[in-house]
Formats: structure tokens, C-alpha cells, sequence
């Protein structure tokens, strides 16, 4: 077996490199994935992600048989949904024995959420409760005339070797995909559905099978449905941009292939099988589980060209921490007493001289101290209390005294690091700020959502996110008890900053918080006065520590 990497990371040119095999056919699926992200499409093939409880790929192959079979007696409107999913496991594993290749349709070895293992009847449970209330005729609005079902398609469209399978073909000529996840809530995943149709209908106008009049994705555990535009316009829009994905996938592949697969980061990476390895993902909050399955750096199947921007160097598998404001700067000079550093930073051979950090300069922290809202000389995440009368200066026994006449070091202004670490690291340690950090994004979001209801206010934003910060405390601890951590100075607007990012960090912040904003936003815009805004976020904590309440009344199965 060889030791290469079977994907190498390149951050620096924002692509990683992998050997595959040129497809003899492309799906919806591949060309959709590529368009993507080329990397996670080829991470899928080298390195596939462990099947979790409640995968999609399982659950959604249980339904579709189902409906199969549901399809074939289409005058029994409201079938046993439990009872064909049952059956359609079985047909599932015909269909894989008689493959010969792939997964085994029921995974061995999957934990559910309480530990135990997951049986088929599990499996059987959780895909059936996703039919629960669905009938057939919500698929057309009347009784089904099934003229296809699971039909298997292979066609060249405008020079792509396309093979797919149409889930549902009516007489009429309408054609339905079934979909067992949510309805789309944005444009681009309405648009790709509807470009999975659209191929479609171009294979099967292609090999002459039928004229499809109409085609729509059902979504059947939400009862709804989707039409899509199968105009000339659309189609050629379609085809256009798979014929582009198309062509990166011969490039990329094959022995004549170039093997460079771009890096795409978006909101999927979560779910990518490189997620935790690959220097560019951006790792989600609703995504941390899946994440967490995901090769990480350290696995001898990656490798990285340098320095893994992510935070890791491959070749010593140590964390390294990269001070993200001083890069390319200057090195200090040595103070008297100082031990000198073992390697001062210096500029790179053919590069002039690095320029000086702007944020050094008298006008650079006159803004920074604008932007965090402190005044000249203050550290935004420990303000200082109101200045009192002058006193006599007190000193530790061991420590000289300063004041005005002691020097620059009386002025120091307390440094903060910012550093990009793993997501999973805390995101406050002595080292400094881990930028990647939960916790991180957690305030910063929570600042944002302060700037959004302070209606311009540039004062206004701290103290909201201070109220935001604490009712998001409050709520959880009512509901939770003890688990959430003490934050002391929350409540007086001057949290202690290692206990608040152990609470930021934690997922329970995550979720409160998330049950806050859905309320305020429900609220609407309310009055635009400050204490009217503070007195909206109390509300939004007292209701949300109800409903939080009820939830763990349902987890302790009290009637």
C-alpha cells in the first residue's frame, strides 16, 4: 500500500490534488457536486463518511422504495407506510446484491442517540415517520396513473454522457422527484432541484421515451411541491453550467488528468469528508455533528503543500497558532532584560521591506477604538471602571510602582492575539483568540444582531448585546439548571472573559440563542427606544426559557 496521500491541500492556490478515474457517465448528483466544491466531490469517491443515525442516504432509500411500492397500488391512497417500508428494505437489498457493488443498504454498527445500537426496525421507524400523513394524492392533486417508476435513464445531452433515474413518470407526462428532506429556503437549492428535473426531461426527450408536459419535486414529509421550469431558457441555462462542470471533471481526471480539484467553501462543508482537513471549510454550527465524522489532519490519507492554514502542520501533526495581525511584520525589538527570540521574522528574499501596521498608527487606533466602541487607552473586553479621585498608588510587595512618571510601560495597552486554530479548539486560552473558535462566532453574531436592532445607533449596539448575552444566559440556565456555567460579571455588563467563551462555546449557548433570534424576529421591529429594545430581548429570554422548559418536560416524560 502506498504512503502518498491520497488528497494533497495546496491553501496558498486554494485547490487540493488527488488521482481518480476518469466517470464513464455523470449524474445529476456528480455535476451538481462538482459545481460545488470539486474537492468534496472527489473526497466523496476517495474518502466516503461513515453512515450516522439518521443518514439521509439511508432513510432516503427506504422511502423511495416505499413509494414504489406505494406507486404500484395507486387506488390505496393512504397506505401502511410502516409496513412498506419494511418491504421496501427488501427491495433495497435486492437491488444492491443484484449490483454487486456499493453499501449494504442498512449500515452495522451505527449508535443511536441514546447509545444503543440501530436495528433495521429502527431504520424502518425513522424512515416511515417521514410518510407519516403523506397520501398519494398529495403528489398531482388525484389518484396516480404511474407510467414509470424507478426508471433508469442513459442519455447524451449536448455532449455529456448523463445516466439517471426518474422516480415517478405519470401517463400525463409529468414527471416527479421525491424528496425527503425540507423545502428548499433558498434560490440556489430551489434552482438545483429544479436543474435535477430538467436533466430529466432532456433524457427523456433524448432517447425519444415520451414529451414531459410537466415535472415537480414532492416533498413528502412537508406535503408540498415544487414545479419547475422546464422552458427552453431554463433547459439551456442547465445544461449550460453542467457542461461547464462537466469539462473540469474530464480535466481533473483520468491518467491524462491534471488532478486539480478547486476548493469551493460554503455552508455544505460540514458535510464534506475532508471537512475538519481541508484549510478553507467553514464549519457550520447546524453542521458541528457531521463534522465531527470527517477526516481530520492528522489522518495519513491527506497531506498539505506548506503550512496548514487551518491551524495544523501535517508533516510534525502539531497545532500551531498564526498570529493573524502580525504576519510579514517586523520584529520587535529586544527590551533590556529580555531574553532575545531564538528567530527574528524577516522579510522574505525579493520582497521590500514589510510597510508598518497601519493599526500602529495614532489614526489606526483612534478607529479600532471607535469600532469597539472604547475609549482611547481602554481594553473593549475588560472595560475599566469610572475614573475616581487620585489616591495614593498601591503596589504589590514585589512590584516597583508606576505612574505618570514611570514610562512607556505605565501606557501599555494589554495585547490581544487573534489566531485561527481548529474549530473545536476553545475559543479563549492563554494563547489568545481562536478566530475558528465557536464561541468566537457566537459573539460575533451576537453583535451583529445588536448593530441589526439598534437602528443605527452606533451607541446602542453594546448595551443590547450585553442584554442579548445575558437573557441567552438566563433562559438556559432556568431551563437547563447547573450544566450552564456560571459567568460571573454577566450581569453586571463585565463578564469574565474565560467563562463566557466556556459558555459561548458550548452548543447549549448555540441553541438559545437561536431560539431568541426566531422570536425577536417574529416580534417584528417593535419601538425603535432604546429601553423599548431591552424590553423586547427580556421578553424574547422569559418566553424563551418557557419553551425551553417544556422541551425538557418532554425529555423527562413528565405527562
Amino acid at each position: 500500500m502506498s504512503d502518498e496521500p491520497l488528497m494533497t491541500f495546496d491553501p496558498a492556490a486554494g485547490v487540493a490534488r488527488a488521482s481518480l478515474p476518469r466517470p464513464g457517465r455523470a449524474s445529476f448528483s456528480m455535476l451538481d457536486k462538482w459545481a460545488s466544491c470539486p474537492a468534496r466531490w472527489a473526497a466523496e469517491r476517495l474518502m466516503p463518511k461513515p453512515r450516522l443515525w439518521g443518514s439521509p442516504l439511508v432513510l432516503g432509500g427506504i422511502v423511495h422504495a416505499a413509494l414504489e411500492l406505494a406507486c404500484m397500488m395507486p387506488d390505496v391512497v393512504a397506505p401502511d407506510w410502516r409496513d412498506l417500508c419494511a418491504k421496501g428494505v427488501g427491495v433495497e437489498y435486492g437491488r444492491w446484491r443484484l449490483r454487486g457493488w456499493g453499501d449494504e443498504p442498512i449500515p452495522s454498527g451505527v449508535a443511536m442517540p441514546d447509545g444503543s445500537p440501530a436495528t433495521q426496525d429502527d431504520w424502518v421507524a425513522a424512515a416511515a415517520l417521514k410518510l407519516s400523513g403523506f397520501v398519494l394524492t398529495d403528489a398531482l392533486g388525484r389518484v396516480l396513473e404511474p407510467a414509470a417508476l424507478e426508471q433508469d435513464l442513459e442519455a447524451d445531452v449536448d455532449g455529456i454522457p448523463l445516466r439517471g433515474a426518474v422516480d415517478y413518470r405519470d401517463v400525463d407526462g409529468t414527471v416527479v422527484d421525491w424528496k425527503t428532506g425540507g423545502t428548499p429556503k433558498y434560490r440556489d437549492a430551489r434552482r438545483r432541484h429544479a436543474d435535477q428535473l430538467r436533466l430529466y426531461r432532456l433524457m427523456l426527450e433524448a432517447d425519444g421515451v415520451c414529451e414531459v408536459r410537466a415535472a415537480r419535486d414532492v416533498y413528502v414529509e412537508h406535503h408540498a411541491w415544487a414545479a419547475a421550469d422546464l422552458s427552453a431558457a431554463a433547459c439551456t441555462d442547465t445544461v449550460s453550467r453542467f457542461h461547464h462542470a462537466w469539462d473540469g471533471i474530464v480535466r481533473a481526471t483520468g491518467a491524462d488528468g491534471s488532478g486539480v480539484l478547486p476548493l469551493r467553501p460554503s455552508g455544505l462543508c460540514a458535510w464534506c469528508p475532508v471537512a475538519r482537513a481541508c484549510p478553507l471549510a467553514r464549519i457550520i454550527p447546524s453542521g458541528q455533528r457531521d463534522a465531527l465524522s470527517s477526516v481530520g489532519p492528522d489522518d495519513p490519507r491527506v497531506g498539505f503543500v506548506g503550512t496548514h492554514t487551518g491551524g495544523w502542520n501535517h508533516v510534525r501533526k502539531e497545532p500551531v497558532m498564526l498570529d493573524l495581525f502580525g504576519l510579514d511584520a517586523s520584529a520587535p525589538e529586544a527590551k533590556t532584560g529580555e531574553v532575545e527570540p531564538a528567530a527574528a521574522a524577516r522579510p522574505r528574499a525579493g520582497l521590500p521591506e514589510p510597510a508598518p501596521d497601519p493599526w500602529e498608527t495614532p489614526q489606526g487606533r483612534e478607529t479600532m477604538d471607535r469600532w469597539l466602541g472604547s475609549g482611547p487607552g481602554e481594553d473593549p473586553w475588560n472595560p475599566m471602571p469610572a475614573a475616581k479621585e487620585p489616591g495614593p498608588v498601591v503596589t504589590k510587595p514585589d512590584e516597583p510602582a508606576t505612574g505618570p512618571e514611570s514610562g512607556p510601560a505605565a501606557t501599555m495597552e494589554p495585547e490581544v492575539t487573534l489566531a485561527e486554530r481548529r474549530p473545536y479548539d476553545p475559543s479563549w486560552s492563554e494563547h489568545g483568540f481562536n478566530v475558528a473558535g465557536y464561541g468566537f462566532t457566537q459573539l460575533t453574531l451576537t453583535f451583529a444582531r445588536a448593530g441589526l436592532l439598534a437602528d443605527g445607533h452606533t451607541d446602542r449596539i453594546r448595551p443590547i448585546a450585553l442584554e442579548l448575552l445575558r437573557v441567552q444566559w438566563a433562559a438556559a440556565r432556568k431551563a437547563y439548571g447547573p450544566i450552564v456555567p456560571d459567568v460571573p460579571g454577566l450581569a453586571e455588563g463585565r463578564p469574565e472573559r474565560a467563562a463566557l467563551f466556556v459558555w459561548l462555546d458550548s452548543t447549549l449557548a448555540r441553541d438559545v440563542e437561536r431560539v431568541i433570534r426566531l422570536i425577536l424576529d417574529h416580534d417584528g421591529d417593535g419601538e425603535g427606544t432604546l429601553d423599548a429594545r431591552l424590553e423586547q430581548i427580556r421578553a424574547a429570554g422569559r418566553l424563551a426559557a418557557l419553551m425551553l422548559a417544556e422541551s425538557t418536560r418532554m425529555l423527562r416524560g413528565d405527562a
